[in-house]
């Protein structure tokens, strides 16, 4: 049976909130009605905390690996990742911080430093050193695309999404899955993750798209 590797943010996991997904509503469960499918999910993960498993997801010898990341590592940040993670470590410091960090003072440090978990140059490291390890085998799915109102929630959102998007896209080459038509009643109202018709829509999409024997 052919073996697919699953490499996911939490865009591939089910979840309860804002709306629900259950796992069997996922692409990933989809995918996995139809073919081997060894999933590697990280809620929050980067794109380098994924690549750090590397080389226990190399030991399944997939046919096909299929990636989706993005969304954690390009957002704007009032924090760094270093700096959110120090603060958040100790009781003191993380009182500090949330009685600081207001809900307009957290929109004005985002728009004013435009701080990212991943800079525009590590994601391309990593996207790379995947591409290097699994070569054709390799796809990528592309960031959701943002709409006006998530980037009045995090102002400059859109343009980064579109900017690691085509970062994604040059490294795929033939291998992008796109998902830039990707509309309101596929997305959930966080703007970030995808709907029980955007799970089923994407999971159309990738069976269309990869030439599995």
């Amino acid at each position: 049976m052919t073996k697919i590797l699953v490499i996911t943010d939490s865009l591939g996991l089910p979840r309860p909130t804002p709306e629900i997904v259950k796992y069997n509503e996922t692409w990933v469960n989809k995918l996995s009605e139809l073919y081997r499918v060894h999933q590697l999910s990280i809620g929050g993960g980067t794109i380098s905390n994924l690549f750090s498993q590397i080389e226990y997801l190399k030991m399944f010898e997939p046919d096909f690996v299929i990636i989706q990341s993005g969304i954690v590592d390009c957002a704007p940040r009032a924090l760094t990742k270093f700096e959110s993670e120090f603060f958040n470590k100790f009781k003191v410091t993380k009182k500090i911080l949330n009685l600081y960090l207001t809900k307009d003072r957290t929109e004005k440090l985002r728009k004013k430093r435009n701080k990212t978990y991943t800079s525009f140059e590590d994601f391309e490291k990593y996207l790379n050193l995947f591409a290097k390890e699994f070569g054709d085998k390799l796809y990528f799915v592309g960031i959701l695309p943002g709409n006006e109102n998530y980037e009045k929630k995090v102002p400059g959102v859109v343009g980064n999404i579109n900017k690691y998007n085509a970062l994604i896209q040059v490294t795929a080459i033939h291998n992008f899955i796109s998902v830039d038509d990707f509309c309101q009643d596929d997305i959930m109202t966080d703007y970030i993750h995808l709907t029980k018709k955007g799970h089923q829509k994407l999971f159309e999409r990738i069976v269309k798209t990869i030439p599995i024997i």
